[in-house]
C-alpha cells in the first residue's frame, strides 16, 4: 500500500511540473510574441472627376494631440494617392486630417475573369484600370491611403472609449445591440454616433462620391497560433453633386471583439 501511494504521489508530482512547465513555455511564448497596433485607413471612390477639393475628415485622436501626425510625415509609412496633399488643421470640431488636391479622378477597373479548374493561375490577371467608364472598365474603384503604427502599452480593447485613441469628434454616443458574430460575446459592446466632415469641391451634379475611414486597435499574440483582441470603428457618407460645408457623418465603434488570455 505504502508503495502505491509513493507511485500515486511522485506520478502526481510529475504531472504538477509538467503543466507548470508547460503554462511558463505559454505565457513566455505569449510574451515573445505579443503586440499591440493600430490601423487607419481612408477611402474615396468618385464617379466623375472632383475639381478643388478640400476635405476635413475624422482623426483618430486621444483628445489632446492628433495621433498620427508622424505618421503622415512618413512617405514609407503613407502610401497616399498622386496629387494628394494631407496634413493634420484645427478645425471647430477639432483636429482633423486634411486632404486638398487640384482634381481627383474617378477609377475604374476591368472585371475579374475567374479562373476555370486546371487553368494557369497566371491567365486572366491583368487588371485594365481606366479613368472612365467603359465596357472594357466598368467597376468603380475607391482610391486612398493606410497607417499602420505601433503602440507602446497593451491596449484598453474594451473600454477604448475612455482609455484609448478614436475617432474624434464623437456626437450622440449611444449603445445598441451586437450584431453578428458578437451577438453572443460578453466582451463585445457596440456604440453608434455622429461625427462631422468637410467636403469642398466642383463635380457634376449626378455625381455620387462614397467617403469611408476606418480606425482599428489591435492585441495579437502568437501560442501555437495567432490569437487577439481588438476594437474597430467605421465611418461612411455617401455625397451628390457640389459640396461646400460640413455635413453630419454617422460612425459605429465595436469594442472587445477577440478573445482574452
Amino acid at each position: 500500500m505504502n508503495k502505491l501511494i509513493k507511485i500515486l504521489l511522485i506520478f502526481t508530482i510529475l504531472i504538477i511540473a509538467a503543466s507548470v512547465l508547460w503554462i511558463n513555455h505559454q505565457n513566455q511564448m505569449y510574451e515573445d510574441t505579443f503586440q499591440s497596433e493600430y490601423q487607419y485607413d481612408i477611402s474615396i471612390k468618385t464617379l466623375q472627376p472632383l475639381h478643388n477639393v478640400t476635405l476635413y475628415l475624422p482623426l483618430p485622436s486621444d483628445g489632446n494631440e492628433s495621433f498620427f501626425s508622424e505618421g503622415l510625415k512618413s512617405e514609407n509609412n503613407l502610401n497616399k494617392p498622386t496629387g494628394w496633399n494631407c496634413t493634420i488643421t484645427e478645425t471647430k470640431h477639432g483636429k482633423m486630417l486634411q486632404i486638398t488636391a487640384q482634381k481627383i479622378d474617378p477609377e475604374f477597373h476591368s472585371t475579374p475573369v475567374p479562373i476555370e479548374e486546371g487553368q494557369d493561375k497566371g491567365l486572366n490577371r491583368t487588371i485594365k484600370e481606366s479613368t472612365e467608364y467603359s465596357e472594357d472598365t466598368p467597376i468603380p474603384y475607391p482610391e486612398g491611403f493606410s497607417i499602420y503604427q505601433n503602440s507602446d502599452h497593451e491596449l484598453d480593447t474594451k473600454n477604448p472609449l475612455e482609455n484609448e485613441v478614436t475617432f474624434i469628434p464623437k456626437y450622440s454616443i449611444k449603445e445598441v445591440p451586437n450584431q453578428f458574430p458578437n451577438d453572443e460575446n460578453e466582451n463585445a459592446k457596440t456604440y453608434q454616433y455622429e461625427s462631422r466632415i468637410y467636403a469642398q469641391y466642383n463635380t457634376t451634379a449626378e455625381n455620387t462620391v462614397d467617403i469611408s475611414m476606418s480606425f482599428i486597435g489591435m492585441n495579437n499574440w502568437w501560442v501555437y497560433g495567432w490569437n487577439g483582441n481588438q476594437y474597430h470603428e467605421h465611418l461612411h457618407i455617401t455625397l451628390k453633386g457640389d459640396q461646400d460645408g460640413w455635413t453630419p457623418i454617422e460612425g459605429e465603434i465595436v469594442t472587445g471583439e477577440g478573445n482574452y488570455r
